[in-house]
């Protein structure tokens, strides 16, 4: 039997812990923190893969659950919302903070392909604030001009259909 030494040297890195632990990022107790987190995400942000972006917008009001849902699950299940081009909408990630009709508690969204939950925080809206969605959206062939009006439709609660980018016949392959 044949051995070989390996050597593998280190470079001594000082790290603030702090700056790495603990900071909470996934907790439903925290939906004032992902309410100021989001405020300060770009509009829209590249990825070292260049097809996939970053896109974040913010609408007032408060959403009717069912037509939510509708709204995430054509984007994540039936993957038929379609860009300017025509291309197909592809969600990888989806998260934010909204506002459900007739739910005092702020609701925390949040998708993975084609996984995605509603989840109530213990943080209540006040009376004196405007109730705000924010949306956060990674994947490719995104257009916020789309997403943004598609949300405002669902949360205006019109009952008007998605416009011609949500296409139920044509599912995205």
């Amino acid at each position: 039997m044949y051995f070989t030494e390996f050597h593998v040297s280190f470079l001594p890195f000082r790290v603030d812990l702090s700056n790495v632990l603990d900071l909470h990022a996934f907790d439903s107790l925290s939906g004032i923190s992902l309410q100021k987190k989001l405020q300060h995400v770009p509009g829209t942000q590249p990825h070292l893969d260049q097809s996939i972006v970053t896109i974040t917008f913010e609408v007032p009001g408060n959403a009717k659950e069912e037509h939510l849902n509708i709204f995430i699950q054509n984007l994540l299940w039936e993957k038929n919302v379609r860009n300017k081009d025509n291309h197909c909408m592809e969600v990888i990630r989806l998260k934010g903070l909204v506002s459900i009709k007739d739910k005092p508690q702020q609701v925390i969204v949040q998708g993975v392909h084609e996984l995605y939950d509603l989840e109530e925080t213990p943080v209540s809206w006040k009376d004196d604030t405007e109730r705000t969605n924010r949306l956060v959206l990674i994947g490719r062939n995104l257009d916020k001009d789309i997403l943004k009006q598609l949300f405002i439709a669902t949360v205006t609660e019109t009952e008007k259909r998605w416009t011609t980018h949500f296409k139920e016949d044509q599912v995205c392959t």
